[in-house]
């Protein structure tokens, strides 16, 4: 069964931090790639499976078999979210898959801290819809923000918080649609 593929454009280059399948490294992407599969997709190259669905050197590319998405333009930056996370969390078909780009110049410290927000983020929405764990096990997240030299963007922050706050709602919206 072929994917459903779904592109987003940034509007502008973002350098970038990801524990998503594609790419690897801190680099620069202007585009989001979500790649749809079904529920019994089983590869032993995921990797090249997302090159080949989603050509571009310049998109951060992210797989799921959940069904509720959302990308968002914000005072802030922009975020993609894709959200299924099946009965017990331990199915790795469905994922809760975050993006995150901040129109603000972060360094390397403040993309490791944008990290750290967004996960807190994804796991006080898990325990607002009353589950016992706090992702799935194929869950990925990807931040980014234009160049510069800020170390904090933690949810004691302003711009962090505000932050923590659209992931954390939009998580619990998506969530709360069912469907996986």
């Amino acid at each position: 069964m072929e994917p459903k593929i779904v592109r987003f454009d940034l509007g502008k280059e973002y350098i970038i931090l990801t524990s998503a399948l594609y790419p690897e490294g801190i680099i620069r992407v202007n585009q989001i790639c979500s790649i749809f599969v079904d529920k019994s997709y089983c590869s032993g190259n995921p990797w090249g499976d997302v090159i080949n669905w989603c050509p571009s050197k310049s998109a951060i590319m992210f797989m799921t078999a959940a069904k509720n998405y959302t990308f968002k333009e914000t005072d802030w930056g922009k975020f993609f979210i894709s959200a299924g996370i099946g009965r017990s969390g331990e199915d790795a078909g469905c994922t809760i898959n975050i993006g995150v780009f901040v129109d603000k110049g972060l360094n390397i410290n403040g993309l490791v801290d944008l990290i750290r927000t967004v996960t807190e983020a994804k796991a006080g929405a898990l325990r607002d819809l009353g589950y016992k764990f706090t992702g799935t096990v194929s869950d990925a997240i990807a931040v980014g923000s234009l160049p510069g030299n800020e170390y904090f963007i933690g949810p004691g922050t302003k711009l962090g918080k505000k932050i923590a706050y659209d992931i954390r709602n939009t998580i619990v919206e998506l969530l709360f649609k069912g469907d996986d």
